[in-house]
């Protein structure tokens, strides 16, 4: 049965930052370098999560998360998207993108993007040796981390994934319904968050598995604010990872 659970987001949590993570760099076949957090449990473990932000954040933001799920016995591994936080370059840089004319901007998001799905899936083979052969791997995508969520979990045996304010289009809803709806998944999606709201609907509609949940907000709030005010929520995720991996 799958399960619907509606939340007014009033409490303020402040995210603590001890230094838990490990920085690593992952460099792709033509020398870009990742940045990344990598959460290593101490606990010999098999399981492990892929956390992939929103776009208008950085890796950062799953720093609580990260923690928690390392101290589950579930390595967590964060990265910056080609262009974002750390993993920029003279010619990848979302900050200086942004400053481009409209019409550039347009054209530059696109080339920059196209890597996206390459440098995910270096994150997850990383995680992948890590782990080895027999262990399990999650995905949650944030927002645009959604879709690189999919992808991934299109070409990988990935056993679970999340959708974090993710709004995604018919086609994605549909390649979700044909490819990965059997699997546990975990959307969670503001009331008043426009498509995203609707979007999280649609998929929540076809997702089949009886483990699938939707934490629904009320507000407007998207993505990491909703950490800030929920002071549940990063835990209920690491719960949920924690008993479906």
């Amino acid at each position: 049965m799958k399960f619907m659970f509606k939340l007014a987001a009033t409490a303020m949590l402040t995210l603590s930052f001890t230094g838990f993570a490990k920085e690593l760099t992952l460099t792709t076949d033509k020398g870009f370098a990742l940045k990344t957090d990598f959460y290593q449990s101490e606990q010999a473990s098999q399981r492990a999560v892929l956390m992939l932000h929103q776009c208008n954040y950085n890796r950062s933001m799953y720093d609580n998360i990260g923690q928690q799920l390392a101290k589950h016995g579930i390595h967590a591994l964060s990265l910056d998207f080609r262009g974002f936080g750390e993993s920029v370059n003279s010619e990848f840089n979302v900050e200086k993108l942004r400053q481009l004319p409209q019409e550039e901007r347009r054209k530059a998001w696109p080339i920059m993007a196209a890597n996206w799905p390459s440098d995910v899936q270096l994150a997850y083979d990383y995680l992948h040796d890590k782990i080895g052969d027999n262990g399990v791997v999650g995905v949650i995508g944030a927002s645009c981390g959604g879709t690189q969520a999919i992808t991934l979990a299109e070409n990988n045996p990935i056993k679970v994934i999340s959708f974090f304010s993710s709004g995604q289009r018919e086609a994605n809803i549909k390649r979700y319904q044909e490819a990965l709806a059997n699997k546990p998944t975990l959307i969670i999606a503001a009331e008043e968050d426009g498509n995203t709201y609707t979007s999280a609907q649609a998929l929540f509609k076809t997702a089949k598995h009886d483990k699938s949940q939707f934490i629904s907000y009320k507000g407007n709030d998207h993505g990491y604010p909703l950490l800030d005010k929920d002071k549940h929520l990063a835990t209920n995720i690491v719960s949920w990872f924690n008993n479906q991996l």
